[in-house]
């Protein structure tokens, strides 16, 4: 008998402590990109009651459409956990531990992957007070974003996921709403020296499909409905790009609560 992968999403969420809390009240608005709503196009209770036709079909977002497809399963079988999935960096055993959902469509989590990440990076995720994981996902806005996830997964298979995600970032626009994206997305793989005939399997086969849609269900699980979501371990969730100072702030207001850190 086949074993089935079992999935385990260990998702317990802490209500944002009041220090975060106040630094992030009405300190900024919410730059975030969120899901599309047909809400306002809708008929109302009354009209569908007294229609005699039968109601529309519930719209289903276009990155939903093309994320909900048949896919190979892992290579063996595994518990998907938030800890084996998405991209790491860091130290492991840093005092702050980030979870970041993201959508690769996103204007916002370009902004903030090209222009606040590379800052944070160098002044806490490297020098081992954030423990940084980021978890890409299809939110549904944006058919192409599916490739574009799937393409930094079979990156990230060659340990090239933080190259790819910065091309596909910096180069949004060739790739988000052209009828063929995997064509682009093949030009960030050969630019950043990736085995091409590996890649070329890896996407025509969806070999990794399996983890978009798996990081997609983590994302929904988490109840998260804009990106970027930041979900910080023992404070909660933080949704939105905020402004690089803010981050700072919360991060060093996080850093003076723990305490000094022993060696």
């Amino acid at each position: 008998m086949k074993k089935e992968n079992k999935i385990l999403y260990r998702l317990k969420l802490s209500p944002c402590r009041p220090t975060v809390a106040l630094l992030l009240a009405g300190s900024i608005s919410l730059l975030a990109c969120t899901e599309q709503s047909d809400q306002d196009s809708s008929p109302s209770i009354t009209e569908t009651l007294l229609s005699s036709s039968p109601p529309p079909a519930a719209r289903v977002p276009p990155g939903m459409r093309a994320l909900n497809r048949p896919s190979p399963p892992p290579a063996s079988a595994t518990e998907i956990t938030i800890d084996n999935m998405g991209e790491d960096f860091g130290d492991p055993d840093a005092p702050i531990a980030i979870l970041e959902f993201f959508d690769y469509g996103c204007g916002y989590c370009r902004q903030f992957h090209l222009e606040i990440l590379p800052a944070l990076k160098e002044e806490y995720i490297g020098p081992g007070q954030v423990h940084w994981k980021s978890m890409p996902f299809i939110m549904g806005n944006w058919e192409n974003s599916v490739d574009a996830s799937l393409a930094s997964e079979c990156a990230g298979k060659q340990g090239r996921f933080e190259q790819m995600a910065g091309k596909i970032f910096e180069f949004q626009g060739e790739w988000k709403t052209g009828p063929d994206p995997k064509v682009a997305l093949e030009a960030f793989a050969v630019s950043i020296g990736l085995d091409m005939d590996s890649y070329r399997s890896c996407i025509a086969n969806d070999e990794l499909l399996w983890r978009v849609q798996a990081n997609t269900n983590i994302a929904q699980q988490f109840g998260v409905r804009s990106t970027p979501t930041f979900v910080v371990r023992d404070y909660g969730p933080i949704p939105g790009a905020i402004p690089l100072d803010v981050f700072r702030e919360v991060l060093d207001t996080i850093l003076s609560e723990i305490g000094p850190i022993s060696n």
